[in-house]
């Protein structure tokens, strides 16, 4: 009994032994782990030392040479650096007529990590400000701010940078009664002794003094001189040649 116990212990210790050879790796095989490893690590430093390659782009405006990380690619495909750019948004909102910055007539993304916070902002404010049908300005010429609307339907506004209280009717400033139109009647009086045309869109006063009659409006409404209509809807002539010259 004893004898053969012993030896059915030696056979499992033999299986156990041979099944421990199989499983632990060669020495051969830990060489080439080490050589992968090392071979990764030389990529990697390789990698990392490699300079980056810096890409200049003319400007389409300046037509200087800029480094391509601090411009701006438009649309189609053209580069503006920070400072041409900057001017460009700075001019649109200071003229209606340039608004919204364009480039190939396709407007221009205002970007923050070029033009910043403050101007992407103002630039926000600019659209919601012509974008406003019946816009009412502080009556105080002094500062002449947009006052925007809010969501409120209240017939007279506070300015918030001076105070000032406006009427949303009439324009002019916060008062008691009905408004009067005695300064806008003169104004329409002496609008058709000039024969000036008023935009149907924004209501502002028109006066031709050279060119044809296709008017573009600083709200970008396209009317005829001679009767106010949208551009192209009307038989009017296309321009009075006593007044394409001055």
């Amino acid at each position: 009994m004893g004898t053969a116990i012993s030896m059915g212990l030696g056979l499992e210790t033999e299986d156990h032994l041979a099944k421990y050879k199989k499983k632990r790796p060669s020495s051969n095989s830990f060489s080439v782990e080490i050589r992968q490893t090392g071979d990764s690590i030389e990529n990697a430093i390789s990698l990392t030392d490699t300079p980056k390659v810096e890409i200049w782009r003319e400007c389409v405006s300046c037509r200087d040479d800029h480094l391509q990380d601090n411009m701006l690619k438009t649309k189609c495909s053209h580069f503006y650096c920070k400072g041409c750019l900057v001017r460009l948004f700075k001019n649109a909102l200071r003229d209606e007529s340039l608004f919204p910055p364009r480039c190939c007539r396709n407007p221009i993304t205002a970007s923050k990590t070029i033009l910043g916070s403050a101007l992407v902002q103002q630039h926000k404010d600019k659209v919601i400000e012509l974008n406003d049908p019946d816009r009412t300005y502080c009556s105080d010429l002094k500062c002449a701010r947009y006052l925007p609307r809010n969501g409120t339907r209240a017939k007279v506004c506070k300015c918030a940078s001076c105070g000032v209280r406006t009427c949303r009717k009439c324009k002019k400033s916060a008062h008691d009664g009905p408004c009067l139109y005695k300064l806008d009647a003169l104004l329409e009086e002496l609008a058709d002794c000039k024969q000036w045309q008023r935009c149907s869109k924004c209501s502002r006063l028109v006066e031709l003094r050279t060119g044809c009659n296709h008017i573009t409006c600083f709200c970008k409404f396209e009317f005829c001189y001679l009767c106010g209509k949208r551009w192209k809807t009307c038989p009017c002539i296309f321009a009075d040649e006593d007044n394409l010259y001055e």
